[in-house]
C-alpha cells in the first residue's frame, strides 16, 4: 500500500509486512475537480483550490501532532486509473482501515463543535448516509471525528450513544466487543439499507469487508447485479439463512386461498430491502446445519421448516428471528411451481416476509429448490393491474413519490405501481407516500386498491396526510383503524397544498393518478397520525376501564369481607385477654384464634394491593384524559365519546408535590387529611418543602400540617428544603412553633446547616445561622462538619460564613520558603521526619518536618518537577518531571543515583510498590512503566490507555496497579 509522508508530503510504497504506523481519513467526497488526485500528489500540486488541500493538510497535521509519520487518504493512494489496483485496494479497504492506528472522520457539513446537543449538524451529516462510511466507521478501533474546521468533535467510544441512534448499529459492534461475523446477515446488511454512493454497483462493493469476502469489480454491470453476486459470496462463507430474512413486513401476507401470484426473486436487489432487518438475529444450529445455502442452476437449494397456511400456500421457516422474541422466527412466502418437480418453489412478488411462532409447524425441514428470479420467465396464473403516476405532474404541485407500501409493488424507473387481484376479487392495499417540498411540511398518502366489479376492475383511492416519522409499513399494519373515515375521501390538505387526486383509466389494466392543487382546502382532511394516536388511545381506554372494573369488583367483595370481620378481631383480642390464666386448658382454642387473626392480616395486604392497584389505574386514567383531550382539539371534531368522571381517594400530595395550589386548596376543602403519610413516612408538607412551594407549604401549615414530622429516614420537611437552598420555605418552616432548627436525619446525621453547606445553599446557610439556633461544629454519622462539608465541595462564600460564626478551624503552624516558582508535589517521608516538594523551578527540597528548616536542595531535573514519592523503608526518593525522566535520590544524602529514561512524554506520577521493589510511573505518552526499584532496569511498559495517565497507586498487597486517565477513566 502508499501511504502519505506527514513531513514531506510524498508517497511512500511498502509491502503488507514492512508497514508503518499511520492514520487513516475518512470522508465524503466532494465535487471531484476539487479533491486531490493520486496524480495531484506524485506532481506535488497538492494546493489547489477546494476542500481536497483542506482535508489533505488537515490529516497531516493531526497525525503529526498524534507522534504518527504517516496518513492514508483515498482519493491521493489510489491510482483508479489502473483497474487491477482498484480492484486490489477495494477488496483491501476494510483491512487498512482495521490496521490503522486511529481513523480521523472529516465531516465537512459539521460547523458545530458540541455534537450532543439535538440541533447539531452532526447528528444529520452526510458521513452517516454513504455506503463507503460504513466500514470506515466499523473498522477501526478507534475513531475520531472532526468538523469542518479541524476541530476536534469525540471519539466512537465517547460518542457511541448518538452514533448508535444515528446508524442503527448496535453498541456492541461499534465498541468492538463484538465480532463483526456474530451478528446475522440480514442485521448487517440493515445498516447500509438507507446509505447510497455514488455509484450504484459500489452499494454492493462497500460491504465486501464487512462480510468478509472479495469479489471482482465489474463497474457498468448495475447494483443489483452486483449485489446479487455480493450475496452469492456470502453463501459461499456461511449457511446464516437470514440473507433471505428481507422484506419484512408487519402483517401476514397471504389475504385469500387463491393460486394466483407473480413469482419474484428469493434474494434481495439492494441493501434497502433488510431496512426492517435489524433486530432479526441467528438462531442457534442456523450455522451448524447439515444441509449447506447454495445456489446452482437457477436455484437456491436450502433445507426448510414448511408451514402450510388455510390458503394452501407456504411458509419457509428460517433459523432466525427477533433478539428480543426466542419464540417467533422469520418466514418467508413461497409458492409452489405449476410446472416441475414437488419441490421447486418461487417466492411470491410482493408478499412480505412475516414472523411465525417457533411452534408454528412441528414438520421435519426438507430439502427444497426456490427459483432465484423468476419475474420474466415463470409465474403462476396472474391478473395484474397497473398505477401509473406521472412525475412532472406531481411536480407542478411540488410532490415528489418517496416511499411505496409494499416496496416490491413499485417500478420506480417505469413510474409504475403494480397490483394484483385474487380470483375472489380481493386485492392489497397499496401506500403511496407523497412528499411536498417545503422542509417539515406533513406528507399525503394515497391508499390504492381495486375492486373486481362484475368483468371490470373498479379502480378506488382515498388521501389523507400523516407525519414523516410514522413509516408506510406501520400505517399499513393499522390501516384499518384509519380507513373507516377516510373512504372515499380524495381531497386533503397539510396546510401549505390543498391536494385532490383522480383516477383515470388509460387502456386495462393501466389507470392514472393525476394531482390536482385546489384554491380551497376540503371540508375535511384525515390526518392519519392522529387517527391512530386516537385509537391507540381507546385501545388504552379500554383496557384501564376493564382492569378498573375487575379492581373495584375485587374491592367491593373485599371490603365486605373486612366490615364482617372488624368487629371479630376486638371480640378475639378480649377472650384472649380473658383467657390468659386458663392458658394451658385453652392452648388449641388460642391456637385456632391466632390463625384466625393471621388470615385478617392477609386481607389487610390484599386491601392495600388493591388499592396500590386502583392509584396506578388513577395515574394512567389521568395522562390518557389529557392526550384525548389535545387530540380532540387538534382534530377539531367530535366523535361521540365522552368520559367518565373518576373517584379518586386523595390526590393530596401529588399535588402538592406539583405545586397545584388550587387543587389543594380544594382537595382539603373537602376532607383530605393534612396530616396523611405515604409508605415512606412523606406528608404533603414533605414533597412541597422539597420542591420549593411555598405557596402550597403556607397553606398546609395554615391548615396545621406538623412541621416536626419525620419520614423513615429522618428527613424533616426543614432538612428537605434546606437541602434543596429553598430559602423561602426554610424562611416559612422556622417561623413556626415546633419547628427543631437543628435537627439530624436517621440515615446520614446531617443537620439543616450541614446539608445546605454540603449543597452550596448560601442564602439557607445565612437562614439558619442568623436564627442563632443551630450548632455550627455539630459532626454526621461520618464525623463530618458543616465546615468541612463546604470546604470540601469548593463553597468559598459558605466557608467564610461559617468561620465568621466562630466554626473550630484548624491551627495554621508554619509557611516553608524557597522554591522561586509554583510547588506541584509534596511527599512525606513514612517516618514523617522530612518533608520533600517539587517544583516549577526545576527542583526537589528536602526540608525537617518538625521545625520546618531547609535541609538541601536536588538539582537535575531540566523541566517542571510534577511528582514526588518516597519508599516504603524512606531510603529512597523518586521524582519525576515534565523532562519526560524519573530520578531516584538517596533520601538521607541528597545524593543523585540514577535517571530512568523511556518515556516520550511528560511524567505525572510515580508510586513505590509496598515491598518496595518496583517503582510505577505514569506519562503523558499514554503509558505506565514499570521499574526495578533497587538497579533502576525497565521492566515493563503498560500500553492500551486512551489519554494522559495522571496517576498510578499500588493496592496494599500490591497485587494490583491502578492508573487514572484524562479521558475520565481508571484502568486496573
Amino acid at each position: 500500500m502508499r501511504l502519505i509522508n506527514v513531513k514531506t508530503e510524498k508517497l511512500e510504497e511498502f509491502l503488507g509486512h514492512e508497514t508503518r504506523p499511520y492514520a487513516i481519513l475518512s470522508h465524503t467526497w466532494g465535487n471531484d475537480r476539487e479533491e486531490l488526485s493520486f496524480r495531484d500528489v506524485e506532481e506535488g500540486e497538492i494546493d489547489k483550490p477546494g476542500v481536497g488541500s483542506v482535508k489533505f493538510r488537515g490529516c497531516c497535521r493531526q497525525a503529526e501532532k498524534d507522534g504518527l509519520g504517516y496518513v492514508w487518504i483515498d482519493t491521493c493512494c489510489i491510482n483508479k486509473d489502473s483497474s487491477r489496483e482498484l480492484e486490489e485496494a477495494i477488496n483491501s479497504m476494510f483491512r487498512w482501515y482495521e490496521r490503522a492506528s486511529v481513523c480521523y472522520a472529516y465531516l465537512s457539513d459539521v460547523p458545530d463543535n458540541n455534537p450532543r446537543k439535538p440541533e447539531s449538524k452532526f447528528r444529520t451529516s452526510r458521513w452517516f448516509e454513504r455506503g463507503w462510511t460504513l466500514q470506515e466507521l466499523l473498522a477501526p478501533k478507534k475513531v475520531q471525528f472532526y468538523n469542518s474546521a479541524w476541530r476536534c468533535l469525540g471519539t466512537k467510544a465517547r460518542l457511541c450513544g448518538i452514533v448508535e441512534k444515528t446508524t442503527g448499529v448496535p453498541r456492541q459492534f461499534l465498541q468492538g466487543i463484538a465480532e463483526l461475523r456474530t451478528a446475522s446477515v440480514a442485521q448487517r446488511m440493515s445498516w447500509a439499507a438507507q446509505r447510497h454512493t455514488k455509484r450504484e454497483e459500489d452499494l454492493a462493493y462497500c460491504l465486501l469487508g464487512i462480510f468478509d469476502v472479495s469479489m471482482g469489480m465489474v463497474y457498468g454491470e448495475g447494483g443489483d447485479k452486483a449485489f446479487f453476486r455480493l450475496q452469492q459470496e456470502i453463501m459461499k462463507t456461511t449457511r446464516d439463512d437470514s440473507i433471505l430474512a428481507w422484506g419484512l413486513g408487519v402483517k401476514e401476507p397471504f389475504t385469500s386461498d387463491s393460486a394466483q401470484v407473480t413469482a419474484g426473486r428469493i434474494l434481495a436487489a439492494a441493501p434497502s430491502d433488510f431496512a426492517n432487518s435489524g433486530q432479526i438475529v441467528s438462531r442457534e444450529g442456523s450455522s451448524t446445519s447439515s444441509h449447506s445455502l447454495d445456489i446452482s442452476g437457477g436455484r437456491l437449494r436450502i433445507c426448510l421448516s414448511l408451514l402450510t397456511t388455510s390458503a394452501g400456500n407456504a411458509i419457509g421457516l428460517l433459523r432466525c428471528g427477533p433478539d428480543r422474541d426466542t419464540q417467533q422466527v422469520v418466514g418467508i412466502p413461497l409458492a409452489k411451481m405449476t410446472s416441475g418437480s414437488s419441490d421447486e418453489y418461487v417466492r411470491p412478488r410482493g408478499w412480505h416476509s412475516v414472523l411465525q411462532p417457533i411452534t408454528a409447524s412441528d414438520a421435519s425441514p426438507k430439502l427444497i429448490h426456490i427459483m432465484i428470479d423468476s419475474e420474466s420467465k415463470k409465474s403462476t396464473e396472474v391478473n395484474q393491474q397497473h398505477w401509473s403516476y406521472d412525475d412532472e405532474g406531481f411536480a407542478e404541485v411540488n410532490l415528489d413519490l418517496v416511499d411505496v407500501a409494499p416496496r416490491s409493488c413499485w417500478d420506480k424507473e417505469r413510474a409504475l405501481i403494480m397490483s394484483t387481484i385474487e380470483s375472489d376479487g380481493t386485492t392489497h392495499r397499496i401506500l403511496a407516500r407523497f412528499r411536498h417540498g417545503e422542509e417539515g411540511s406533513r406528507d399525503f398518502v394515497i391508499v390504492l386498491e381495486f375492486k373486481q366489479q362484475g368483468a371490470c376492475p373498479e379502480a378506488q383511492c382515498c388521501v389523507m396526510i400523516c407525519c414523516r416519522n410514522i413509516s408506510l409499513e406501520e400505517l399499513a399494519g393499522k390501516l384499518q383503524y384509519v380507513m373507516q373515515k377516510a373512504s372515499g375521501k380524495r381531497s386533503a390538505s397539510n396546510g401549505l397544498l390543498h391536494l385532490h387526486v383522480t383516477l383515470d383509466v388509460a387502456q386495462q389494466p393501466m389507470f392514472i393518478i393525476r394531482p390536482e392543487a385546489m384554491p380551497h382546502p376540503p371540508d375535511v382532511t384525515i390526518d392519519a397520525t392522529v387517527e391512530l394516536q386516537k385509537s391507540d388511545l381507546m385501545l388504552e381506554f379500554a383496557r384501564i376501564l376493564k382492569e378498573k372494573g375487575k379492581n373495584d369488583a375485587e374491592e367491593e367483595e373485599l371490603n365486605q369481607r373486612a366490615k364482617g370481620k372488624s368487629n371479630r378481631l376486638e371480640q378475639i383480642k378480649k377472650e384472649q385477654e380473658m383467657v390468659e390464666d386458663e392458658l394451658r386448658k385453652l392452648e388449641e382454642k388460642r391456637r385456632m384464634l391466632a390463625e384466625e387473626v393471621q388470615g385478617l392480616h392477609h386481607l389487610s395486604e390484599r386491601q392495600a394491593e388493591v388499592k396500590e392497584r386502583q392509584e396506578h389505574a388513577s395515574k394512567r386514567w389521568l395522562h390518557a384524559r389529557k392526550r384525548w383531550d389535545e387530540l380532540r382539539h387538534i382534530n377539531g371534531d367530535e366523535d361521540g365519546y365522552e368520559l367518565e368522571g373518576m373517584d379518586c381517594q386523595t390526590l393530596l400530595r401529588w399535588a402538592a408535590e406539583g405545586g397545584a395550589e388550587a387543587v389543594v386548596q380544594q382537595l382539603l376543602e373537602k376532607g383530605a387529611d393534612v396530616h396523611a403519610r405515604d409508605k415512606d413516612g412523606r406528608t404533603a408538607l414533605s414533597y412541597a418543602a422539597e420542591r420549593g412551594h411555598e405557596a402550597v407549604v403556607k397553606l398546609l401549615l395554615d391548615k396545621g400540617a406538623d412541621v416536626a414530622v419525620a419520614n423513615k429516614d429522618g428527613w424533616t420537611p426543614l432538612i428537605a428544603a434546606s437541602s434543596k437552598g429553598h430559602v423561602d420555605v426554610v424562611r416559612l418552616l422556622l417561623a413556626t412553633s415546633g419547628v427543631n432548627a437543628d435537627s439530624k436525619d436517621s440515615e446520614s446525621g446531617q443537620t439543616p446547616l450541614s446539608w445546605a453547606a454540603a449543597n452550596g445553599c448560601e442564602a439557607v446557610v445565612q437562614l439558619l445561622l442568623d436564627t442563632g439556633k443551630v450548632d455550627t461544629d455539630s459532626r454526621d454519622n461520618n464525623g463530618r462538619t458543616p465546615l468541612q462539608w463546604a470546604a470540601e465541595r469548593g463553597h468559598e462564600t459558605i466557608v467564610r460564613l461559617l468561620l465568621k460564626k466562630g466554626t473550630a478551624l484548624y491551627a495554621y503552624r508554619q509557611t516553608l520558603k524557597g522554591h522561586y516558582s509554583c510547588a506541584r508535589a509534596v511527599a512525606f517521608s513514612p517516618d514523617g521526619r522530612t518533608l520533600a516538594s517539587g517544583s516549577n523551578d526545576n527542583t526537589v527540597r528536602l526540608w525537617d518536618a518538625a521545625s520546618g528548616a531547609h535541609r538541601q536542595t536536588l538539582e537535575g531535573h531540566g523541566d517542571y518537577v510534577r511528582t514526588v514519592a518516597f519508599s516504603p523503608d524512606g531510603r529512597t526518593l523518586a521524582s519525576g518531571s515534565y523532562d519526560n525522566t524519573v530520578r531516584l535520590w538517596d533520601a538521607a544524602s541528597g545524593a543523585h543515583r540514577q535517571t530512568l529514561k523511556g518515556h516520550s512524554g511528560y511524567v505525572y506520577a510515580v508510586a513505590f510498590s509496598p515491598d518496595g521493589k518496583t517503582l510505577a510511573s505514569s506519562s503523558g505518552d499514554k503509558t505506565v512503566r514499570l521499574w526495578d526499584a533497587a538497579s533502576g532496569a525497565h521492566r515493563q511498559t503498560l500500553e492500551g490507555h486512551g489519554g494522559y495517565v495522571y496517576a498510578v497507586a499500588f493496592s496494599p498487597d500490591g497485587k494490583t496497579l491502578a492508573s487514572g486517565l484524562f479521558d475520565n477513566t481508571l484502568r486496573l
